[in-house]
């Protein structure tokens, strides 16, 4: 049977990340910090992929129960402090503004349930991964630029070829021009 080689390897020291200049690197989560960030995420999942409000309640008293049956973390920590760790500490006593300490735990947070391209998508786009897009003015216009020459150079395709033309349509907004009588 074949021996692997150590995972330290693989997973040390943890996530780094760069705030201000400084680099702060998040340990690795405990194995029941992993099943709790995991769980969360699903139960969230499911209660806002619910259809209707049986699934809703359906889907909220699943993850309560699920949520419940998780062994107890230790300590009366925040959000931030369980994810970040001693990284918390390290940032309170570096004077880092509350928001970035949000986003750098809501980044370890990415990290743990969905590795480090998810975490290093969140972070590269600022916690909004559906925004990824050129991210300035002069990329946009470059980006449309391209797509506009790009579809310039389309032949467009014919509209019929019955040799028929649609009816053009009345300028007039409303009730058209009705003969005398007539009912619609």
């Amino acid at each position: 049977m074949p021996t692997f080689g150590d995972l330290d390897a693989y997973y040390d020291p943890g996530l780094t990340l760069t705030v201000k200049g400084k680099e702060y690197t998040l340990p690795l989560p405990s194995a029941e910090l992993g099943l709790w960030a995991r769980r969360i995420a699903q139960s969230a999942g499911e209660v806002d992929g619910a259809s209707d409000e049986r699934e809703l309640i359906q889907a909220t008293e699943k993850a309560a129960s699920r949520i419940a049956a998780l062994p107890v973390l230790p300590g009366d920590l925040t959000f931030e402090q369980r994810i970040l760790g001693h990284v918390y500490d390290q940032m309170i006593q570096d004077k880092v503004p509350d928001p970035y300490v949000q986003f750098c735990a809501q980044t370890g947070y990415v990290w743990i349930i969905g590795g480090e391209n998810a975490a290093a998508l969140y972070w590269e786009t600022g916690g909004r991964p559906e925004a990824i897009g050129p991210n300035n003015r002069a990329s946009r216009r470059a980006a449309a630029r391209k797509t506009s020459t790009a579809t310039a150079n389309v032949t467009p395709s014919p509209g019929s070829s019955s040799g028929t033309s649609s009816r053009p349509k009345s300028k007039r907004r409303g009730r058209g021009k009705r003969a005398p009588g007539q009912t619609s």
